[in-house]
């Protein structure tokens, strides 16, 4: 049975609506099913219109008084649900319903157990976006992989509202979000070894109003604090800044010496002092950040060491160029050696920070099997791939 989710907060214009495209499409599967609607409205009236269908398709609702969040009438609802395969859907039609069928058909493959409708594989999108939005809309994603490296790095779409997944994905797993982005608590906490990511085109609001504000933004961001801390990445990333701190002392340090005391050249000298950093930093983060852990905490499972280090410095490489071009442009303006070396390690280390984080953390983890975090992960490392597209690593 699939058991479907629907949140509603002031969307009676559309529940009925919403409801009927859903079940047309969840009755395309062949398989039984139950809407459960999860209403939090300030009247009744969307519950009501939600009711006014159930003698004819199999609709429960659940009222609850107040606004309390859309994540938190998620997990309500799926403490109800009967079925096998949980999912979550909005009422607001931004959410094709139509999309539900190929769901379900993804996890026809007994080796897929998430199954994400997503904007950001081919075949998606946003058409109706402005450019703002979807600048927004990236940067949001790529905060939450940059938090999250090993969580999220590989997955297209972490902030989709719309996915199914296998009961058994939240087996003795205690599920405690925060805001509105339910998919990040369940890929964070959940119990999963694979995940398919379904293009579709997140259609412009019919009704109603958008449920983002500053108070949902300001949660957002404490849940991924949260979910750092919970699955041991916090630790992690503590433990990464010291050693990229430490490295970028020894980089400036080395450049100040070989210039000073041994007498090389500048652009000489340069390349030597970044690449012993790096290769500091891969050392102190080989042993230190990424260490095996027996308590629950980061688990390295890199695929060797060279193999890991090709990856490493290769991912690093835009960065290093960038701390190259910046110290040497500055020295020719005048900068003392230590103040251009200090920019330029700065600049090529925000470089890395803003744009590579996810992809240099994946470096530890190899190319079959990411690292289980967290104390409710503990089933086998899986798979992220778009639907048509290629496979990608996914995390556990």
């Amino acid at each position: 049975m699939i058991s479907l989710v629907i949140p509603t907060y002031e969307e009676a214009g559309v529940i009925e609506t919403a409801l009927r495209r859903a079940a047309i499409a969840l009755g395309e599967t062949g398989d039984d099913f139950e809407l459960i609607v999860v209403d939090d409205s300030a009247g009744e009236e969307t519950a009501e219109r939600a009711r006014a269908v159930q003698s004819e398709l199999p609709v429960r609702v659940l009222r609850r008084e107040g606004k309390r969040g859309l994540a938190t009438a998620v997990v309500e609802g799926w403490k109800l649900a009967r079925g096998d395969l949980l999912g979550v859907m909005d009422a607001d039609l931004q959410h094709p319903p139509e999309v539900l069928t190929r769901l379900v058909d993804a996890l026809q493959d007994p080796n897929v157990d998430v199954a994400v409708a997503s904007r950001h594989v081919p075949g998606g999108g946003s058409p109706d976006w402005s450019l703002t939005r979807r600048v927004v809309s990236w940067l949001t994603a790529h905060f939450a992989a940059c938090v999250l490296p090993w969580t999220l790095a590989t997955v297209y779409d972490p902030m989709s509202g719309m996915f199914l997944m296998r009961a058994g994905t939240l087996s003795g797993v205690e599920l405690r979000p925060l805001g509105y982005k339910i998919l990040l608590e369940v890929l964070a906490r959940g119990r999963w070894r694979s995940l398919v990511e379904v293009p579709y085109a997140f259609n412009p609001r019919r009704e109603g109003s958008s449920k983002l504000g500053a108070r949902q933004s300001i949660e957002y961001l404490l849940h991924l604090l949260r979910l750092a801390r919970a699955t041991g990445q916090l630790r992690a990333w503590i433990r990464y800044a010291l050693v990229g701190f430490g490295g970028a002392l020894i980089d400036v340090a080395l450049l100040w010496l070989l210039v000073r005391y041994g007498g090389w050249r500048p652009l000489a000298a340069l390349p030597v002092a970044v690449e012993f950093a790096l290769l500091s930093n891969f050392a102190w983060n080989q042993a230190i950040t990424f260490r095996q852990t027996g308590d629950g905490g980061v688990k390295s499972r890199a695929p060797g060491f060279l193999h890991t280090l090709v990856r490493y410095e290769r991912v690093c490489l835009i960065g290093a160029g960038l701390n190259l071009l910046a110290t040497m442009v500055l020295l020719n303006c005048g900068f003392g050696l230590v103040a251009a070396s200090s920019i330029g390690v700065a600049g090529g280390g925000l470089w890395n920070l803003i744009f590579n984080v996810p992809r240099i953390w994946q470096a530890w983890s190899g190319p079959a099997s990411p690292p289980e975090l967290g104390r409710d992960a503990t089933s086998e490392p899986g798979r992220s791939r778009p639907i048509g597209g290629k496979v990608n690593l996914g995390r556990q």
